[in-house]
């Protein structure tokens, strides 16, 4: 009997193997691999794509119609997939799997544990037409006795299949919305307008950002505070208002009621209260991707897409840690009873020695919090850093040092809360002294996620009990509101996976929320770990949102498109009503179609009346320079530059072809797309810094690229500097 397991990847595929087939299995060892009655193959993420809309229609193809619109194809098919980094055709590997699945008895799908992993090997089927008899396994982590275990828990694949039909119907949803909305918006527009799902509410949140600070009114405000003298010694008191005070405002506006109060208290001695305690501020969780990526933004100014393939890297290259994708910040219990091998062997990697408890239980060790995936750890290879770059470096230092907090105490503070009863509302002070520095005495350096129980306090600590504080003196002091703070990547991630904070409809807050029910460190969020960071790019691409000194601000083009946006699709609205209907596919209560249905309904709604009448200012192409052949424009066309002397002609099969001009275009170098800014250098003659480019073994190098007079890009590497020991 032969089983064959498809993996999602071909790493996972090599972890299985390794575990499954009694083979010494190499991190390269040719797929597939056969042993002990399995043969284990891989899929390379989503072997399928749903075909082009002109594809099924030719009359859905270039140049757009608004008279087919709307674009509705039910069980829209689907053709084998092209990698986007390569531009190879998926189909070997699919006919690879294909032939196998002629030798095997039965399969076991292996894709990741969630919606997406279960569609990558249902669809696969499903196309090769495979009717025998398919098992499930779910497999968290890559950890060899964890991988057996799991595959003596195999479930029928049948029971399974709702989350995958449900990522499929999402799938269909995504294309028929992108199909229909952007289409309609780029005709009436004049000009490419591409709208998303989760792109659009993205873009939302930076336009509304940056009018926030735009249109930002300062106003004065003013505080109070009172100080005197105690058996503590010297003390400052704020004052609270109550709400009757505030009114509904965060602050108060005048001083009416502030001069009042001082006038009563200055001179006088006032009875207050005490309360002791002692508070502890535990270590940070183990890094979810989206909080991995928010503190390397905020840490080391890094890109949402650097970390993200640093963390590709850091798992592929050097098997260093754990799947980079996860949603969770917490572990099962089992990676406690692995935690001091992973660790010394992390440690002997850094070249360092923390000081370790690992009797210690940590709350991020909760086999009940552990959904699809875990937390972000270290895993137990011999990798020296010395072998990194210096940013790999830091992104591996960061994941083991989250790591090994969870074997620090927590630190230990005294904390003294001291109240006064007043007019309008109370006086209060809070004075802590450190007891314990516990985790922090190793690691200084946390993610700002604390409660802020550290920060410094210049009042002493009080005794328990009821006290008078003698000779009041009263200060008011005017202080000024300010704007909300630009977004960086980091942060604007971070509000992707909590945007129901500022969906003002209360239903819709709360699908948000319970969407992300038993996802800790999701609060009502838009896209996943794994596509936020690319959302990110794609808007950058499409000139929606620039970076300038490290601050991602919105475009004047994306407050103008945002602005005529129909409201019914401008928000995160459109996540929450979808959640709810692939919900009901999953428990089989709704066709597949369902959601797509619902998309053509919105759009119905406001089709005729979009944007009509509305023009944005350089809504056409953006020209970056000139054609080094013939010396016309070029223009931006998708993620592309073309020179502008190029036609195109719709052919009678209906396809499209170049009928004149020079041809030249400037597509990018080595997997990396050119900015605006970097394309009207490259054009200008100067040479562009690249970092992050791939060869075609997988490396990845930095280097500077020019133009040359015949079109082509050209990379010019820098010498290295000889080292002391070589220089004489």
């Amino acid at each position: 009997m032969s089983k064959l397991v498809i993996a999602e990847k071909p790493m996972l595929a090599r972890d299985i193997a390794r575990a499954i087939t009694g083979k010494e299995v190499s991190e390269s060892a040719r797929l597939p691999i056969s042993g002990n009655g399995y043969t284990v193959c891989a899929c390379a993420g989503h072997l399928l794509e749903l075909v082009k809309p002109d594809a099924i229609d030719p009359k859905w193809g270039m140049p757009w119609s608004l008279d087919v619109l709307p674009i509705e194809v039910h069980d829209w098919p689907k053709e084998p997939a092209v990698d986007k980094k390569t531009g190879e055709s998926k189909k070997p590997l699919i006919d690879q799997i294909a032939g196998l699945l002629e030798t095997c008895d039965s399969v076991i799908a292996a894709g990741d544990p969630d919606d997406e992993g279960q569609l990558i090997v249902d669809e696969l089927l499903d196309y090769l037409g495979y009717t025998g008899k398919v098992e499930r396994v779910y497999v968290n982590d890559n950890i060899e006795k964890n991988i057996v275990k799991a595959f003596d828990n195999l479930v029928p694949n049948d029971s399974c299949r709702g989350a995958g039909n449900a990522a499929y119907a999402r799938q269909m949803a995504d294309m028929c919305f992108g199909v229909n909305e952007t289409r309609l918006a780029t005709k009436r527009l004049g000009g490419l307008f591409t709208v998303g799902r989760v792109q659009t509410p993205t873009l939302g949140l930076a336009v509304m950002r940056d009018n926030a600070i735009e249109h930002h009114v300062t106003r004065k405000f003013y505080e109070l505070s009172a100080r005197g003298t105690s058996v503590a010694g010297v003390l400052t008191f704020k004052f609270k208002p109550g709400k009757e005070l505030l009114a509904g405002e965060k602050h108060l506006f005048d001083t009416n009621a502030l001069e009042a109060l001082k006038d009563k208290l200055d001179g006088r001695d006032l009875p207050f209260e005490t309360t002791v305690s002692k508070k502890q501020e535990n270590p940070p969780l183990p890094y979810n991707l989206t909080v991995l990526l928010s503190d390397m933004s905020r840490r080391f100014g890094f890109t949402a897409a650097k970390t993200q393939q640093i963390t590709q890297d850091l798992r592929d290259k050097y098997k260093a840690i754990t799947y980079n994708r996860s949603d969770s910040q917490y572990l099962k219990e089992e990676h406690r009873e692995q935690a001091p091998a992973v660790l010394s062997q992390a440690m002997e990697n850094l070249g360092v020695s923390w000081p370790l408890d690992y009797s210690l239980h940590s709350k991020a060790f909760n086999d009940g919090n552990v959904t699809a995936h875990h937390g972000i750890i270290p895993q137990e290879a011999k990798v020296p850093v010395s072998k990194m770059t210096t940013d790999e470096a830091k992104v591996y230092t960061a994941i083991c040092e989250r790591y090994a907090m969870q074997f620090l105490p927590p630190a230990v503070y005294d904390v003294s809360e001291s109240t006064a009863d007043v007019d309008g509302g109370s006086l209060v002070l809070t004075a802590k002294r450190l007891v314990d520095a516990g985790f922090k005495a190793v690691f200084g350096n946390v993610s700002d996620e604390s409660d802020g129980a550290d920060s410094d306090s210049e009042n002493p600590l009080v005794s328990e009990g009821s006290h008078t504080l003698d000779g009041i003196s009263c200060a008011i002091d005017e202080k000024e509101t300010t704007p909300p703070k630009p977004y960086t990547e980091g942060t604007l991630i971070a509000d992707m996976a909590s945007i129901a904070k500022y969906v003002k409809d209360p239903e819709i807050r709360e699908i948000l929320k319970r969407k992300d029910d038993g996802k800790k460190g999701e609060h009502g969020g838009i896209g996943t770990t794994a596509t936020r960071s690319s959302i990110i790019e794609n808007l950058k691409n499409r000139g929606y949102l620039e970076e300038r000194k490290g601050k991602v601000r919105a475009t004047d083009k994306a407050k103008a498109f945002y602005a005529l946006l129909p409201p019914e699709i401008r928000g995160a609205d459109v996540t929450a009503r979808w959640w709810l209907i692939q919900q009901d596919i999953a428990d089989g209560k709704a066709d597949v179609n369902a959601l797509q249905d619902s998309v053509i309904e919105v759009f119905n709604h406001h089709r005729e009346t979009a944007y009509v009448g509305a023009s944005i200012a350089g809504a056409g192409k953006t020209v970056v320079g000139k054609c080094p052949r013939c010396g016309k424009d070029v223009v931006k066309t998708g993620f592309i530059y073309a020179c502008s002397s190029i036609k195109n002609e719709k052919q009678e099969d209906g396809t499209w072809k170049e009928v004149a001009g020079c041809g030249f275009k400037l597509f990018g170098f080595c997997t990396k797309k050119f900015t605006e800014k970097q394309a009207a250098s490259l054009l200008d003659g100067k040479a562009v810094s690249l970092r992050g480019c791939k060869s075609k073994a997988g490396k990845t190098f930095d280097c500077k690229v020019v133009l040359q007079k015949d079109g082509s890009v050209e990379p010019i590497f820098t010498p290295r500097k000889p080292t002391k020991k070589g220089r004489r």
